[in-house]
């Protein structure tokens, strides 16, 4: 393409966005709110993840130690726990520790676990992470065949449940878009339609002189573009102030067991996602209704 070629091109497009008026207006407002609910689903969707994987990081089983084994029993028993395929790391949690613990957390009421310390009533354990998540069952299994084990503990549920969610949200995610791809590209390959309509006599004229059909097509696809690209910049805008605007919000309430991504994670493919869309739809439509209105 000629440098003096895309000059018309771009010319003529961004006159036609003028010269349509309340129609490009709709358009864009079409784009914007198209990809305003598909960010919201992509935002919500990576988020997801994100907590998902931080509640994967901090997953620990528990293995609660038969209060009949001795300290030399409790530290063998750790060893074979450590030398466990998908095991990553082994913390041992030592009654006298946990129950200084829990006199902490009572705070003046301590006074009550007075005398448990010759008779403590909690039982040693094994902070257990593992290597791979998606192997959980299968290492629950091992540890539960290791001597002196006398019971697991493990929130399990809670990580399948949130998995499980997230890969819903992706799926809402993609047939929203798909169903807003469909209504954008409508819309404007409509508001093309009016300005190759209203010119078709000029295209009649080009084509007699031997304009090329993409001589003609280009500037009604890149009008869509434009259309596009306007819807994508004003998204970006409000999803960017509306992100941040939520991430002060929460930080005020002091959420500190999850943390959501920070924006400056997202601005990039944000915005990357959202131009990309935003040609794709205005293009998409603009050739659509170029292809078919081509001859008048």
């Amino acid at each position: 393409m000629k440098i003096n070629s895309f000059q018309y091109y771009l010319r003529e497009a961004s006159k036609n966005v003028f010269s349509n008026g309340w129609m490009s207006i709709a358009s864009i407002f079409t784009v914007i709110a198209s990809l305003l609910v598909f960010g919201l689903f992509l935002v919500l969707s990576v988020n997801m993840n994100h907590i998902a994987g931080q509640l994967e990081g901090d997953y620990e089983i528990v293995v609660v130690v038969d209060e009949s084994y001795d300290v030399a029993a409790r530290d063998a028993m750790g060893e074979t726990l450590r030398s466990l395929t998908n095991v990553s790391e082994v913390t041992l949690n030592q009654k006298e520790t946990r129950l200084e613990e829990w006199k902490v957390k009572f705070g003046e009421d301590a006074v009550l676990l007075d005398g448990y310390e010759e008779n403590n009533p909690l039982r040693d354990w094994y902070k257990v992470r593992l290597l791979d998540l998606s192997l959980a069952d299968e290492t629950a299994k091992e540890l539960e065949a290791v001597p002196g084990v006398a019971k697991l503990i493990r929130n399990q549920d809670t990580i399948d449940k949130l998995v499980n969610m997230t890969g819903y949200l992706g799926s809402i995610s993609v047939w929203v878009m798909i169903f807003l791809t469909i209504a954008s590209v409508f819309i404007i390959s409509n508001t093309i339609k009016l300005t190759v309509y209203a010119r078709r006599k000029e295209i009649n004229i080009m084509k007699f002189v031997g304009a090329t059909d993409w001589f003609i097509r280009w500037p009604f696809i890149i009008e869509g573009i434009i259309i596009g690209l306007f819807g994508a910049v004003v998204t970006y805008i409000l999803v960017s102030c509306g992100y941040q605007g939520i991430l002060g919000m929460l930080s005020g309430l002091n959420i500190s067991f999850v943390t959501f991504k920070p924006f400056g994670d997202l601005a990039f493919s944000l915005a990357g996602t959202f131009l990309l869309m935003g040609v794709v739809l205005g293009g998409l439509g603009s050739l659509m209704s170029v292809r078919k209105h081509l001859k008048v």
